[in-house]
């Protein structure tokens, strides 16, 4: 089994200031001691002589902890009584009040979960000697170092409040929170959505009202009056003539009079506005009143439309 398995790496550190002042030193020590009682019960090597047993852990250890165990007086003759050897040389090395001032103080991260944080304070207080107290005082450091001031509050009016309880109303209140933030983001999108809808709408009235107003206006509109538009001509009608005369008397249509040279389409004559001679005058074509017989155009009218009405048939 040994031969599958691969022994840890061997321990090497730095006796420095910093690693001493923060128990870094002994903290990297006890992970290392960890895996290799791992190792030891995964190879079966408590099977073995103890003096087997020494020797692996002599080995696998490396340069630095052999040194320190060849330097001490005291003789070892078990493997718990070697590695207690070694357990004292870094554990002398530790401040625990400097330990517990990083456990006191630890604050939880902007990012950090509850679990998480509670998870980082247990591994602070290992090494803190709080024998008993541990679970009490990672509880106290909980509500005191969390980051949600309700949280905080709802833990504060706890009577015997547990670290289990406490982490229980922790959880409860987070999901209660995402629950809440997913429910005003779902109102929010949805007014968001009736907004655009409302909006949308409004721009198709407005449009379908514009299109109504123009229609409105070509069927309302203007004609023709000579080159303005007269009120009531709309699409598809006729152009009638700007002047007074025997089509807008007798209400036919006719085409505008031919204004070239100053001539007037009534009489065919030149003069003055409002004074021409054929006006109450009756035509001798068609016994329409306000024109000559000779500026007479209903007849080529009535034979255009004659001659539709034939090539029709």
């Amino acid at each position: 089994m040994e031969s599958v398995l691969t022994p840890p790496l061997p321990f090497k550190f730095e006796e420095n200031v910093t690693n001493m002042a923060f128990g870094t030193l002994c903290e990297s020590w006890e992970k290392w001691k960890n895996g290799f009682q791992i190792y030891v019960k995964a190879c079966e090597l408590n099977k073995k002589s103890e003096e087997i047993q020494m020797n692996i852990f002599l080995h696998v250890v490396g340069e630095q902890c052999r040194e320190i165990v060849e330097q001490s007086s005291t003789k070892c003759t078990t493997l718990t009584a070697l590695i207690g050897l070694v357990d004292n040389h870094f554990k002398a090395k530790k401040n625990v009040t400097v330990e517990r001032h990083r456990f006191f103080t630890r604050q939880q991260g902007e990012h950090e979960s509850i679990d998480q944080y509670v998870f980082e304070l247990r591994k602070l207080a290992q090494s803190c000697e709080f024998s008993n107290l541990s679970d009490g005082l990672i509880k106290d450091r909980l509500i005191c170092g969390i980051v949600s001031a309700a949280i905080r509050e709802r833990l504060l009016r706890e009577d015997d409040l547990t670290l289990d309880k406490a982490l229980e109303i922790c959880r409860a209140a987070i999901v209660s929170k995402m629950y809440s933030e997913d429910i005003k983001r779902e109102c929010s999108s949805e007014i968001k959505s009736n907004e655009v809808c409302a909006v949308s709408n409004k721009e198709v009235y407005e449009i379908k009202r514009a299109g109504a107003k123009v229609e409105a206006g070509s069927s309302s509109g203007r004609g023709w009056r000579g080159r303005g538009w007269l009120p009531g001509a709309g699409a598809g009608r006729r152009a009638v003539s700007s002047a007074p005369g025997p089509a807008a008397a007798g209400g036919q249509h006719r085409a505008p009079p031919a204004q070239r040279g100053g001539r007037c389409g009534q009489c065919g004559g030149v003069h003055k506005k409002y004074d021409c001679p054929a006006y109450g005058r009756t035509c001798m074509k068609c016994s329409r009143p306000n024109h000559y017989a000779r500026m007479c155009r209903v007849y080529m009218v009535e034979e255009s439309d004659e001659q539709d009405s034939e090539g029709s048939r």
